[in-house]
């Protein structure tokens, strides 16, 4: 690879070179698979059930983070009246001490 970069002499063929290695990038990993995460894949691929399973999974996580957003909007309502309250008590004393 090396020899590779030491031929290539323009920056437009270096830029090339560059994408190439970044559209090769996603086709590579780490390490190899043990057998039994190969056996796993396999089987999930196999199984009729496995996009079931995953879409109840995944439901699950959507509802857990709906559940989560709702939670997070009350408490935002709460804060927006809180300091509401707290400008227009600031606001009042303002006037109050310009008197």
């Amino acid at each position: 690879m090396t020899q590779e970069i030491k031929k290539l002499k323009t920056t437009e063929e270096l830029l090339q070179w560059q994408e190439e290695m970044y559209e090769l990038e996603k086709y590579a990993f780490a390490g190899i698979m043990s057998e039994s995460e190969q056996e796993r894949r396999v089987n999930n691929l196999l199984d009729k059930n496995y996009y079931h399973r995953h879409l109840e999974k995944v439901r699950q996580c959507k509802q857990k983070l709906l559940e989560d957003l709702a939670y997070l909007e009350q408490r935002e309502q709460l804060l927006l009246v809180e300091i509401d309250k707290q400008s227009q008590s600031s606001s009042s004393t303002d006037s109050n001490n310009q008197h």
